[in-house]
């Protein structure tokens, strides 16, 4: 089916070529560092394309503030992801933990043991939770201990932390002791007040 362009045929193979390459620069440009590190460490195509799709902002408005918000949410979602170490996907997480089945993963969020964040419609999972194939004691706790708060919200306390913590993140406090946990959670309850 190839045929020349000038004679009103194309190849539908080199026209995703071109336009996969004319994409390339500009995804390039739009992309921070950690998603071009994970798109690097793709171990393959699908996951590649992936790792692609989650680091470009996906912005859509003819409205240049909306636009400039939107940019800024997004990027701060960023920041937060990448302070927690990265995040997996549910299949990933099931993998991980072992379990069966990805409603596993699921009923651990509902039932408050394991920290979730949905962007765009991508459930991630926050790395910082997870010590070797078990989620840490300690995310259990403060997620109990903040029912009613939302995902994003908790993300950004445990990475960003609170002045009364003398500086010591939340996230790093969860790998503590007993005493450090406790702190973490009732800082944490403040959320909901």
């Amino acid at each position: 089916m190839t045929r020349l362009a000038n004679f009103g045929f194309v190849d539908p193979d080199q026209l995703l070529r071109d336009r996969i390459m004319a994409s390339a620069e500009r995804i390039i440009k739009l992309m921070p560092a950690s998603a071009k590190a994970a798109a690097i460490r793709s171990i393959d195509v699908p996951s590649l394309v992936f790792n692609l799709a989650r680091g470009i902002p996906a912005v859509e408005t003819d409205n240049p503030e909306a636009a400039e918000k939107l940019t800024k949410a997004i990027a701060f979602k960023r920041r937060m992801i990448d302070a927690a170490g990265g995040a997996l996907t549910a299949e990933k997480v099931r993998e991980l933990l072992g379990h069966k089945t990805i409603q596993a993963v699921y009923k651990a969020v509902k039932e408050r043991r394991l920290l979730m964040v949905e962007d765009n419609g991508t459930k991630l999972f926050p790395v910082f939770q997870f010590d070797g194939n078990t989620i840490l004691p300690g995310v259990a706790r403060v997620l109990s201990g903040v029912p009613q708060t939302g995902g994003w919200a908790i993300l950004q306390f445990l990475v960003a932390g609170d002045e009364g913590l003398d500086g010591r993140k939340p996230i790093d406090m969860l790998r503590g002791s007993a005493a450090e946990i406790d702190l973490v959670v009732r800082f944490a309850q403040t959320l909901e007040d």
